[in-house]
């Protein structure tokens, strides 16, 4: 397996994934690029199309450096526009179609949307957006009208250096951020997956993501179209769907959180989606061993990959190699291609193995900043470094372990506790499947360590077995104070748990059960 980013050069020379593309189209026409349901382009047909609509984009009025919101669910007509915009010089903002039409508006109005494309079905998420100022457009009618008319000319390629795209956070940590990302890092940010993965024009992926996500528009389409490999879409997530997308057009690259990945394991027709497969990329959390273990033991053929990566990065900060799964499954790895990483203390100095830092990384994938936001630009970007805002420690093999977020410590009286540790110790309780650990408000402590449970089904929970067991396992400060038991745990788009979410909603049973007792 390759390591170093010097090592491995992407073919034709393309320093755009724009130019990745139309390099494939010369070389090998006829090789699929794309398909979706009943459809498949090559990559001379798909290089044409988006030739036609970035023409149709800037007679529409779309200059280089504005900003097309582009919104729905997986389709050829997506990818057409999404590529179309960066051919055509402009800046792509795929949008979470999760989004309530309020937010969506406020996130066009930051950008300042030149031109908003949607599908069909998101058609209400715009509706607020009805005699303001954004000129809107459904993205099929857009690709379908500007197909069947003559090509016109498109301007100059876009520069490696240029704005290629603005992709929003989740927004755990607060309101969603733009991170803008360049040309140069969108294609360094596929060629990772490339050259790690040792992918060729053989090698194809199914997109269970929504494509707005980096996982869907770098670690798959973009990877793919750096080898000259073929994209399948799913238009959303559905185990059967899935399954039977898998059995219609075998893959060898799949990626997912490990709960999806866990999913397709148990369907019928699991050998489907894994007996031709080469790589499995996972991450947002680590992988059960036992889960592991088992695609290990049904499929032999399988190589295991851990990710982790992060918006603002364009993806992958670190991989951890299939050959050290089995033992080190927690851990997020090393340094990917072309990254550089550090670990510090809160005066930035570099801590000591062992020893929990925070997490900051350097590299051509590094985002520019956020958009039209200075002061958090200011306060993410130290140089040329990125502050991740993940803690984590380094052990003697140099491998990165994550500890939890910065902003998710706990300050107890003075004592810094890190949730992501204690939720590992409240795992190993055999009633409870997943929890999530948060500071709760006190007004002599600052704060006091509460966690949220949802338990297996058919258990309940014991409160005071919890405390024994962690006691032996934590300083008395570390042991949850407050308990309470959950049939659900909040998340965000992407699958985690979302922690602010959490504690909202703890607050608010507090304040309600204060009411009560007046």
């Amino acid at each position: 397996m390759l390591t170093q980013a010097t090592t491995w050069q992407i073919p034709n020379g393309a320093t755009t994934l724009d130019a990745a593309l139309r390099g494939w189209a010369e070389r090998a026409p006829d090789l699929p690029a794309l398909r979706h349901t009943t459809e498949e382009w090559s990559y001379a047909r798909l290089d044409d199309a988006v030739s036609r609509v970035a023409g149709a984009l800037q007679t529409r009025g779309v200059s280089p450096g504005d900003r097309v919101v582009l919104v729905g669910h997986n389709s050829t007509a997506w990818v057409i526009l999404y590529l179309a915009t960066l051919r055509a010089g402009a800046i792509i903002a795929p949008a979470n179609n999760r989004l309530s039409p309020g937010q969506f508006k406020e996130q066009c109005e930051l950008l300042g949307a030149a031109l908003v494309l949607h599908d069909t079905e998101h058609h209400p998420l715009v509706s607020e957006l009805n005699g303001s100022v954004f000129s809107v457009c459904d993205a099929q009618v857009f690709v379908d009208t500007a197909l069947a008319q003559s090509a016109k000319p498109v301007g100059e390629p876009p520069v490696p250096s240029d704005t290629a795209l603005i992709s929003f956070t989740s927004g755990t940590t607060g309101a969603p951020k733009g991170a803008m990302l360049t040309h140069e890092a969108l294609l360094r940010g596929s060629a990772v997956f490339a050259e790690y993965m040792e992918s060729t024009q053989d090698d194809s992926t199914t997109v269970l993501v929504p494509l707005f996500h980096n996982t869907g528009f770098v670690d798959q389409l973009g990877h793919m179209l750096v080898v000259g490999g073929c994209t399948n879409l799913l238009t959303r997530y559905k185990t059967a769907a899935a399954v039977a997308e898998f059995a219609e057009r075998p893959t060898t690259f799949i990626t997912a959180v490990p709960s999806i990945l866990r999913l397709l394991m148990v369907a019928d027709g699991a050998d489907h989606v894994y007996g031709t497969a080469r790589t499995v990329l996972f991450g947002g959390s680590p992988m059960p061993e036992a889960w592991s273990a088992e695609l290990r033991s049904r499929w032999p053929q399988l190589r295991l990959v851990h990710g982790y990566g992060l918006t603002e990065f364009t993806s992958a900060c670190t991989l951890l190699p299939h050959e050290l799964v089995a033992e080190c499954g927690e851990s997020v790895g090393f340094p990917a291609p072309g990254v550089r990483m550090r670990l510090v203390d809160e005066e930035e100095r570099p801590v000591p193995v062992g020893v929990t830092g925070e997490v900051q990384v350097a590299g051509a994938t590094r985002m520019l900043g956020y958009w039209a936001a200075p002061e958090l630009t200011a306060g993410k970007l130290s140089g040329e470094w990125l502050r991740t805002g993940d803690l984590g420690h380094l052990d003697d093999r140099s491998l990165l372990w994550l500890d939890g977020r910065v902003d998710d410590v706990i300050n107890r009286g003075g004592e810094k506790v890190l949730p992501a540790f204690v939720e590992a110790c409240i795992a190993e309780l055999p009633a409870v499947a997943e929890s999530s650990v948060f500071g709760a408000p006190d007004p002599v402590l600052q704060y006091r360590v509460a966690a949220a449970v949802l338990l297996r089904p058919g258990h309940v929970f014991d409160e005071d077995a919890a405390r024994a067991h962690l006691a032996s396992r934590l300083p008395d400060y570390a042991v949850p104070e407050r308990w309470v038991v959950r049939e659900e745990l909040p998340r965000t788009a992407s699958g985690k748990v979302d922690r602010r979410e959490v504690l909202r909603q703890f607050m608010t049973h507090v304040t309600a059960g204060s009411r009560e007792e007046q």
